[in-house]
């Protein structure tokens, strides 16, 4: 079954296929339910191994030498995909690492993205995103690493007990963003004026 997926750093383009992320079973639910931890192991010429691999999650890369059987990731950063967020990637419930950073993905972000319980990093930052944060992002309590900087997000960041602990290196870059943890406030659920960021690579890159 896939649990690792990383496309990062290539030239790939066009849409991401929605109906596809429905046939990776390992990062639906029901994956988290054995408590015992296993190691994914492999068997060729009759002899069985331990692979290793390389994965980039909250912003730091990590050599695994021994995966967990519940480990999952999709990463696809740095690429060309355009086009919408299809609303199946919410199906992948046991996903806990998704980057989709460095696209031209454009549209709202899908309410279904708030279906990611166990997610543990989401990186969004750097496509042309519009629209509002879903409310159900703010309810994403394994959340430790959140980017969705440099896009055209707009509206009040939802209150939540963990989104208001991300910095503003989170939101920077979404001038129509307003709400804690920024310091800029929100009239009727929209930005007060002067509310600018600047993309001059002080933020994250």
């Amino acid at each position: 079954m896939l649990q690792i997926f990383d496309l990062a750093h290539n030239n790939f383009s066009g849409k991401l296929p929605g109906q596809s992320f429905e046939k990776w079973k390992a990062m639906m639910g029901g994956q988290g339910n054995n408590t015992q931890l296993k190691f994914l192991q492999f068997r060729r010429s009759g002899v069985n191994y331990i692979d290793s691999i390389t994965v980039t999650s909250k912003d730091l890369e990590m050599h695994l030498v021994k995966i967990l059987t519940i480990f999952t990731s999709i990463d696809l950063s740095s690429n060309n995909f355009d086009g919408p967020i299809p609303k199946e990637i919410g199906e992948l419930t046991s996903l806990y690492s998704l980057n989709l950073s460095r696209n031209s993905l454009w549209g709202k972000m899908p309410m279904s993205i708030g279906n990611l319980q166990v997610v543990e990093s989401l990186d969004l930052s750097r496509n042309h995103l519009t629209g509002n944060i879903p409310p159900s992002l703010a309810k994403l309590n394994f959340l430790s690493h959140l980017n969705l900087s440099f896009n055209q997000l707009v509206g009040s960041i939802p209150s939540g007990n963990q989104i208001q602990t991300f910095s503003i290196d989170s939101f920077m870059g979404n001038e129509g963003l307003c709400g804690p943890p920024l310091i800029h406030n929100c009239t009727n659920g929209v930005a007060e004026p002067n509310a600018n960021y600047s993309d001059d690579g002080s933020g994250i890159d």
